[in-house]
């Protein structure tokens, strides 16, 4: 008696294992509502808060893979069928969680809200050029002057000033050290050694042995990502948030 409801237990977990696969993406059972709802009965207005790390769940990789930054705030216009969470863009401001039969004909549509992908897509918020690349021209920018061309800054700072400096119109494969002029914030510069700096007496800087893990430096310079990150939920994307200079203070004494 014992082997046969040891051997019914068997079968019934493969048939929840086999369920589990063969079902679609999105298929949720009433049991997993919870990750993402607070009601017993579901709504779109009960969503969780934190919607980042509801789809995060599932998507483990999501912070490998994803193609746009999350949890930020935008400073372009947002389409009112691309909802915001208290003013931040997130997963679902571009995706259902739910497949919406009326609007998804395609087998493809990745939950979108629009039936359309790509820079189509895109353009509900960015600007597209005549090259079918998006124009950033929305995000704040400002201009970048190279002051040491014997120096290479690293990879993301690169990327970070193409795309952000008004006056860069062309891809560049290196730029040296410089400085980086916000439109509101003033300067910093990107590319120096701030180890170097910070061992000097008398500079005004705190050991880079001490400064917070979140403020990253690559092979001990200042980069665009030792004071922002992409996947940042802090206003700007910094990596800390700043109220009362906070990330300012890490590194400055005052």
């Amino acid at each position: 008696m014992k082997d046969k409801f040891v051997f019914i237990i068997f079968l019934l977990s493969i048939a929840a294992l086999v369920y589990s696969v063969s079902r679609g993406p999105h298929q949720f059972s009433k049991g997993e509502c919870a990750l993402c709802h607070f009601d017993p009965a579901p709504s779109s207005a009960d969503i969780t808060a934190d919607i980042t790390d509801a789809c995060q769940t599932c998507h483990k990789e999501y912070a490998k893979t994803q193609s746009h930054p999350s949890d930020i705030y935008p400073t372009i216009s947002i389409p009112k069928d691309m909802p915001l969470s208290d003013g931040r863009l997130t997963c679902l401001t571009c995706h259902y969680a739910h497949i919406d039969e009326s609007r998804q004909s395609s087998g493809k549509h990745y939950f979108l809200r629009r039936p359309v992908r790509g820079v189509v897509f895109c353009s509900a918020c960015h600007k597209i050029n005549e090259k079918r690349h998006i124009v950033f021209e929305n995000i704040h920018k400002g201009t970048y002057e190279e002051t040491d061309h014997a120096t290479r800054i690293d990879r993301m700072s690169l990327e970070c000033i193409q795309c952000h400096d008004k006056q860069i119109s062309e891809p560049r494969n290196s730029l040296g050290a410089g400085i980086w002029t916000h439109l509101k914030e003033g300067k910093h510069p990107i590319g120096i050694s701030y180890r170097s700096i910070s061992t000097r007496k008398m500079r005004g800087f705190r050991p880079s042995d001490t400064i917070r893990e979140e403020i990253k430096l690559y092979e001990g310079k200042i980069g665009c990502g030792t004071c922002h990150n992409v996947y940042s939920k802090n206003k700007s994307m910094l990596v800390i948030d700043n109220k009362g200079s906070e990330l300012c203070l890490e590194c400055h004494i005052k």
